[in-house]
């Protein structure tokens, strides 16, 4: 089964003058000729990455994006109309962000932390800048001294908000930062202290930047 907004490993049925066309169980996907690799025939496997085109087709691509379904990454606004904004997400369509997914008035020019999402009914992709409602550390994933992804979400008055592993918030302390750091940073670092549940029934995380030493 063909995944939109995932990476797909897909076999080569037929070659055009527009590209090549993969399989996909029905009539295939185009990949167009400017991404087909050289030397390319039937029967190759490609590993491609799937989304909707402007007229709402699948199709393929070896581009790569600079975050997949369900990542958060930050990314440029190049364009804004009544009903909402396009980022620069690294492939030729750009990604649609909502105007009633946006928590801030999106500008062109701007960049925002967004997750990119699937609407379950169109099967299209498109973004959120609201991530709340998909960070949560009620139930934890994560333990203590484990190697973990932050990006940095917002700075609090204590250090900065990062989100770990895409699904929990934690704070790297301002004594803990040894280097420049900006909204959308991302980098590796652990879990260094996981505190009682507070009154939200929510774990507190502090993290640090870098591997345990």
């Amino acid at each position: 089964m063909i995944k939109p907004g995932e990476y797909n490993v897909l076999k080569v049925i037929k070659k055009k003058t527009m590209g090549v066309f993969l399989d996909d169980g029905d009539i295939g996907i185009l990949l167009p000729k400017r991404f087909v690799p050289p030397r390319t025939k039937i029967g190759d496997e490609l590993k491609v990455y799937l989304y909707h085109d402007g007229e709402d087709r699948i199709i393929a691509t070896t581009l790569q994006p600079f975050g997949v379904l369900g990542d958060i990454v930050k990314l440029k606004a190049v364009s804004t109309t009544p009903q909402g904004a396009f980022l620069d997400w690294g492939l030729m369509k750009d990604l649609f962000i909502p105007r009633s997914r946006q928590v801030s008035f999106m500008r062109p020019n701007g960049e925002y932390l967004v997750k990119i999402m699937l609407d379950e009914q169109t099967g299209r992709l498109y973004g959120t800048e609201k991530l709340e409602p998909f960070l949560s550390n009620a139930a934890l994933t994560i333990k203590e001294m484990e190697l973990v992804d932050l990006l940095v979400y917002r700075k609090s008055d204590l250090g900065y908000v990062v989100i770990i592993n895409n699904k929990h918030t934690g704070l790297l302390h301002f004594n803990e930062v040894y280097r420049p750091v900006q909204i959308g940073d991302r980098f590796t670092g652990f879990i260094k202290k996981i505190y009682p549940v507070n009154e939200a029934g929510e774990y507190m995380i502090g993290v640090v930047a870098g591997k345990p030493g």
